[in-house]
C-alpha cells in the first residue's frame, strides 16, 4: 500500500491541515479521507510512498547477504580460512608475476 498526504480544510473558519492515509490507489485514498475527515475541501492529494509490504517494514536484501555471509563464516571457520588461505596465496602469486 502507498502513502497518501493530502491537505484539507474541515471547517469555515478552521485552518487548512495535511492528514496522511494508506491507501493503493489514488481514489480510495480520497474515500478514506472523506470518511474520516468529512472535509469541507481535499487539495493537493499525492503519493509520498509506496511498499510493498502490508506493514510497511522492509528489508534490504544487501543486509541480509552480508549477514548469512558472516554468520556462515563463523559457523564454517575452517573452510572460510581455508578459502582466505587461497585466495591470499592467489594475490601474492598474481602480484609476482606481473
Amino acid at each position: 500500500m502507498a502513502t497518501w498526504k493530502a491537505d484539507i480544510k474541515t471547517t469555515q473558519t478552521g485552518s487548512i491541515y495535511t492528514v496522511t492515509v494508506e491507501a493503493g490507489a489514488a481514489y480510495v485514498a480520497q474515500q478514506e479521507i472523506d470518511r474520516l475527515y468529512r472535509p469541507i475541501f481535499t487539495r493537493n492529494l499525492r503519493q509520498v510512498s509506496s511498499s510493498s509490504s502490508s506493514d510497511g517494514s522492509g528489508i534490504d536484501l544487501g543486509s541480509v547477504f552480508w549477514l548469512v555471509l558472516i554468520v556462515c563464516a563463523i559457523t564454517f571457520w575452517p573452510v572460510t580460512l581455508s578459502v582466505a588461505g587461497i585466495w591470499i596465496i592467489y594475490k601474492i602469486a598474481k602480484h609476482f608475476n606481473k
